[in-house]
Parts: C-alpha cells; structure tokens; sequence
C-alpha cells in the first residue's frame, strides 16, 4: 500500500459515514487505491441515502381512474373491480352468452372482460443539476441526498438527470432504469470542473424534456433546475426559459448578484423560484418541491 493510501485510511479512522460523503470528492482526487475508492463509494452512497430516507414522510400520490381487459391491469393496480359497463360496451356477445340469452354458446375471455381500476399518477421529471466546482463537499453530498429524495418518490416513473460544469452530461435518460445505488455513484462520479456551463446545461436538459414527453403520459414534463445562478462558460442562458413547459429553479446560496437570474429562468420557464439559503435545507425543500408536483404541479 503507498503513502497516499496509508494518509487516506488515517484521515478516515474517525470520520463518519457522512464525513466520507462530503469529502469523497476530496479522497477520490488523491490517487486512491481502487479498492480504498470503492469502498469510499459505497460508504458515501450509504450515507446519502440514510439521509434521504429520513427526509421523507407521508407522501399521497393521487390516483387516476382506468379500465382496460383483465388480461392488461397492471400488477400495481389498486381498487380493482368488475366494470360492467365497459364489458357490456366492448363485448356485448359474449356476456349475452354468457347469461344463456345467446343460441351460440360464445366463451368469456380475458379481453371480454372489462375491470375498473386506480394506479397513481405518473410524472415526467427532468432534474438539471451544476456540479461545478462551486457545488463540491457537502453541497455536492447534500444536492445528492436531494436527487435520492425525489428518485425514492418517482421509482417508476420517466426521470431525466443532467449534470452540468465545464459542459453537460447525462446521467439518466427518462427511458432508462437503472437502480438507485447506481444512480448516486454515477453522480458522485461526476467530475467537478473549474467552470459553469449553465447554457449547455439547459440545452442537455430541453433534449431530456422531448425523451419525457414522449413517454406517453400526456403531461408536459416538469424541470427541477439547482444552480447557484452563475455562469462562467457559455452565453447568458436566459433565451432558453421559455422552452421549458415547467422550470422550478432552486437558487443555491445567499449570494443576491445571480437571484435576477434565477428569478428571471423560473418566471420566463412558467415556473417559479425556491431560495436555498442554507445547505441543510435543501434535502427538505426539495422534499416540498416534490410533494407539489404530485398534488398537480401547484407551485406558482
């Protein structure tokens, strides 16, 4: 094992699970040994989720009503009941047959039969996320703590994630499944560059939007945008709010000089603005942010 391994088990004699996560960034950019790097990995992802979970509470996800055969009711349905009406609409034979009121006997299949049943409301999702070098330590942990929050809220549904600094990145595309430990790692992952590239962010994130839209669900989707407001890289990205059917912008930082900003993507993105003064809110504003949009989007 070499020096750098050596400091690096020392440094993290003492530290907790959540010390590990604010400072992977900081362990990782030493030279790890692979194996001391993925068990920083796992022990961050760990923590970050341990937190999460304890953010959430309650959170009703409101039903839709649907009837389809029997043979297609999803396994997830809930209130699931005969619907006569439908079965009488599209099999009309079948049931009179049924009832003996036919000469031909004609059996009921899986396809003649009609259920009434709930399943909850899907949302299309795109979270646009800076992970510039202004976003490192216990912001990047806290802003990941925050992306597990809305992922254990929306486990089935179309989820786009983008990371941004020197230039964007996918993390997850809306058709994409992957597992929520993978997830967090990929993030943890990302590189923390030395500029902001908030344009080509918004650009990444708009191209996350058409993959949503196209899931079928009939709703525009809505766009979660954390970002201090800055910009080092790129064009003023304000010409691209109005693009987005739904932008919360979720300001990072008391910093005033990039709040008109901030104000001006979420007002031109038909969103609005949420101010993130302190890090340790962010987890549970992010929480808010969430239980809005399932109540139907109610955040203007």
């Amino acid at each position: 094992m070499d020096g750098d391994a050596d400091e690096q088990l020392l440094d993290l004699q003492n530290a907790s699970a959540w010390d590990v996560a604010t400072r992977y960034h900081e362990f990782k950019s030493r030279r790890s040994a692979e194996g001391i790097a993925r068990h920083l990995r796992r022990i961050s992802v760990s923590a970050i989720l341990e937190r999460a979970q304890e953010v959430l509470g309650a959170v009703v996800r409101p039903l839709e009503q649907r009837a389809a055969p029997l043979s297609e009711v999803p396994v997830r349905a809930e209130q699931v009941d005969l619907d006569l009406d439908e079965t009488l609409e599209n099999s009309p034979l079948a049931v009179f047959a049924a009832q003996g009121l036919l000469p031909k006997p004609i059996s009921l299949t899986d396809q003649d039969i009609w259920m009434s049943y709930s399943v909850h409301r899907r949302q299309p999702l795109v979270l646009c996320i800076d992970t510039s070098l202004s976003m490192t330590g216990e912001k990047l942990a806290l802003t990941a703590v925050a992306l597990a929050v809305v992922l254990l809220e929306f486990p089935d549904d179309p989820i786009g994630i983008v990371a941004f600094e020197n230039e964007a990145k996918v993390l997850k595309s809306p058709d994409e499944r992957v597992s929520l430990d993978v997830l967090v790692e990929r993030f943890l992952d990302v590189p923390a560059q030395g500029y902001t590239h908030l344009e080509d962010g918004m650009k990444a994130a708009l191209v996350q939007v058409k993959l949503a839209q196209s899931s079928g669900l009939g709703r525009p989707p809505s766009v979660v945008l954390l970002t201090d407001g800055k910009y080092t890289a790129g064009r003023d990205p304000g010409y691209l709010a109005p693009r987005f059917p739904h932008l919360v912008v979720l300001k990072m930082g008391k910093e005033r000089a990039s709040l008109e900003l901030c104000r001006e993507l979420a007002s031109r993105g038909r969103g609005v603005l949420r101010e993130v003064d302190e890090l340790d809110s962010l987890p549970s504003i992010m929480y808010g942010v969430v239980k809005d949009l399932l109540r139907g989007r109610s955040l203007v």
